[in-house]
C-alpha cells in the first residue's frame, strides 16, 4: 500500500479513536449514578511538623446515597448526591463534569476562589470535575484525562479545597491540597484521596500532616430510597435554579470570596429556608435566589 494511502487511512482512524475515548469517558462518569452504600474513611498518616502528632483515631462513617444524573448535554454532565442516613435526607455534594473546559475555579484559602484561564491545547481530551457543597457553593475543581483499562476506568487530579465539614472546628490548619482518584468498576466506584493539610496564614504557608481517604460506593438493590427520591422530586427544579445563580456569580476572570456568614445570617440557614418554601409548594423564583445569595459573594 502506498504511503499516501496509509496517511489517508490514518487520518480517518484518528477521529474515530477520539470519539471512542470520549464515549468511554462519558460512560465512566455516568456509571457513578445509581444507588449505593457509602463509606467515608479518613486517617492521618505522616506528620510534617515535628511538634504535630497525627490523630490516632480514624474518622469512619457509613450511609446510603442515591446519585442522580441531573444534566447531560453531552460535554457537560452533572451528578447530584443525595445522602440518606436513617430517617434523615441530605442533599449532599454534586459533581459537575465538563469536557475540554478552559476555565478552572481554584481555591486560594480564606474563602477565596480564582478563575484560571486554560489554553485549549492544555485541556484537549480532558475533563474538569467541579465539586460543590450541600448549598451548591463552590468547593474544588480539578482537571485530568480519563484512563480506561480492561475492567476499570480512572480519573486522577489535584486540587486545593477548604477544610471538610468534619473538621470545620479545627483551627490548626487552613486548607487541603488533595489528589483525588475516581475508579469505576462493575462493583461500583471508589473515591481515594491523598490529602495534605496546609497552614496558610500570616504570610506563611507550610504542610502540617498527610491524610489518606477512602470512600467506596458499592451498588445496592434492596435499600429503600423512597424518602430521598421524594425529596428530589420536590426540589430538583429549585436546585437547578440555584446552580444557575451560582454560575452567574462566578467571575469570568479574577477572584470571588464566598462567605458562610453575612448580613442575612448563615448561608446554610438561608438556603434551608428556601428549601422549606420549595417543599411547601412555594418555590422561590430566580430573582429571590439571586437576592438571597448575593450578600455572601464578594468580588476580590
Amino acid at each position: 500500500m502506498r504511503p499516501i494511502v496509509l496517511l489517508a487511512w490514518a487520518a480517518l482512524l484518528l477521529p474515530l479513536k477520539a470519539d471512542e475515548k470520549f464515549d468511554k469517558d462519558r460512560q465512566a462518569i455516568l456509571a457513578m449514578a445509581g444507588d449505593f452504600k457509602v463509606g467515608f474513611h479518613f486517617q492521618e498518616t505522616v506528620p510534617l511538623r515535628e511538634d504535630y502528632k497525627p490523630t490516632e483515631k480514624p474518622y469512619t462513617e457509613e450511609a446510603f446515597e442515591t446519585v442522580k444524573v441531573v444534566e447531560d448535554s453531552g460535554k457537560r454532565i452533572i451528578l447530584q448526591h443525595i445522602l440518606q442516613a436513617g430517617p434523615a435526607v441530605v442533599k449532599h455534594w454534586a459533581q459537575i463534569w465538563t469536557y475540554e473546559d478552559t476555565e478552572l475555579l481554584e481555591f486560594q484559602g480564606s474563602r477565596v476562589w480564582t478563575t484560571r484561564k486554560l489554553d485549549p491545547a492544555e485541556v484537549k481530551g480532558k475533563w474538569t470535575q467541579r465539586v460543590t457543597q450541600v448549598d451548591d457553593s463552590p468547593r474544588y475543581e480539578g482537571l485530568a484525562a480519563w484512563v480506561h483499562n480492561e475492567q476499570s476506568s480512572e480519573w486522577t487530579a489535584q486540587a486545593n479545597r477548604p477544610k471538610p465539614r468534619r473538621e470545620e472546628k479545627r483551627d490548626d490548619y487552613d486548607l487541603l491540597i488533595v489528589t483525588n482518584r475516581h475508579t469505576i468498576t462493575k462493583l461500583g466506584w471508589f473515591h481515594e484521596q491523598d490529602n495534605t493539610k496546609v497552614v496558610k496564614r500570616d504570610g506563611k504557608e507550610y504542610p502540617l500532616v498527610r491524610e489518606i481517604g477512602y470512600n467506596p460506593y458499592t451498588r445496592v438493590k434492596d435499600h429503600d430510597f423512597a424518602k430521598a427520591n421524594a425529596y428530589w422530586d420536590k426540589t430538583a427544579s429549585f436546585w437547578k435554579d440555584v446552580r444557575q445563580v451560582w454560575e452567574e456569580l462566578y467571575p469570568a476572570q479574577g477572584s470571588v470570596k464566598v462567605q458562610t456568614k453575612a448580613e442575612p445570617g448563615v448561608l446554610m440557614d438561608v438556603m434551608s429556608d428556601l428549601v422549606e418554601e420549595t417543599e411547601d409548594g412555594k418555590a422561590p423564583d430566580l430573582a429571590k435566589i439571586r437576592e438571597s445569595l448575593k450578600p455572601f459573594v464578594t468580588a476580590q
